[in-house]
């Protein structure tokens, strides 16, 4: 074969594959962005559900402790009852961790805002300064959250050994730096909302059984042993209400469900793919939260 025929055939391979491989590069680069993109809306959505239904909780667990020491106060003087309602002070610090974890939700909105805007425009410098500010941010207030003593010392000792995470797959420039920098840090954080999650669960479901008892003693059996029922149908309704109706903690178990899910996304998307299944199943819990916290808000507006 003529020497530049042959040299000119290898060119056109050479440019050929290239072309090939850069094409290959822009259609993994789009999947990648579009999948970043997914994903930054559904942390979002999940940061701003969490946040709503906290709201509802913290009223929930200030009532529970409202009923309890209208309880513990009957029959007791005037300086033993200011003893007890300083005694029960201590609710405060459940409620202060609930305001933490609601920031941590709220910044956790912010971040996955930041990593959207990242998404759509590589160049944006300001969401990647956002990114970091909302990721230090979260951080600090991650550290703060594993102290709480809603949180076990096992779910302690297991958020501390939270490995690091491996960053795996080709991506555009500015979202491949911020994985590098801080993949494994999101991870942790999104482990820390499950954590509180569950021990907020916990704590609200013993709050939830006190107040049934509390109630069901001030509003069934009390008037019936008293022989004090003024309202007969109002007292069978309240009856069958305390007898029906479980005290409800499904909305936290779907929060504490859609954090796991969640992190299983970011975890998929930090090794090179989107876990499109946890990102659905994720936004169906998201969609209980938000119904219950809409419920709450319409009981109390």
């Amino acid at each position: 074969m003529d020497p530049s025929r042959t040299a000119r055939f290898s060119a056109c391979r050479t440019l050929r594959l290239a072309a090939s491989l850069g094409a290959a590069l822009l259609l993994c680069s789009c999947a990648t962005t579009e999948h970043a993109g997914r994903l930054a809306s559904a942390g979002a959505s999940y940061g701003k559900a969490v946040d709503a239904l906290l709201a509802a909780t913290e009223e929930t667990a200030a009532d529970a402790d409202s009923a309890r020491l209208l309880s513990e106060a009957r029959g007791l003087s005037k300086e033993e009852r200011r003893a007890l309602l300083e005694k029960h002070g201590t609710v405060s610090a459940t409620i202060s961790d609930l305001a933490r974890l609601r920031r941590h939700g709220r910044l956790l909105t912010r971040y996955f805002e930041a990593l959207g805007r990242l998404a759509s425009n590589d160049a944006d410098s300001a969401a990647a300064d956002a990114a970091g500010d909302a990721a230090a941010a979260l951080n600090r207030l991650g550290t703060e959250l594993t102290g709480s003593t809603l949180v076990t010392p096992a779910e302690r000792d297991l958020l501390s050994r939270t490995a690091a995470l491996a960053v795996e797959g080709a991506r555009r420039g500015a979202i491949e730096r911020e994985l590098k920098a801080r993949a494994g840090l999101i991870d942790r954080e999104i482990a820390v909302q499950q954590t509180l999650l569950d021990a907020v669960r916990r704590k609200l479901r013993a709050d939830l059984e006190s107040v049934t008892a509390l109630g069901k003693e001030r509003d069934v059996t009390r008037p019936f042993l008293d022989d004090a029922v003024s309202d007969p149908p109002g007292w069978i309704a309240l009856r069958r209400g305390y007898l029906v109706s479980p005290p409800d903690t499904d909305a936290l178990k779907s929060a504490s469900d859609a954090a796991s899910k969640l992190r299983s996304a970011w975890r998929a998307f930090a090794g090179g793919r989107l876990d499109e299944t946890a990102v659905s199943a994720m936004m169906s819990d998201i969609e209980t939260m938000v119904s219950y916290a809409e419920a709450v808000r319409k009981v109390h507006p």
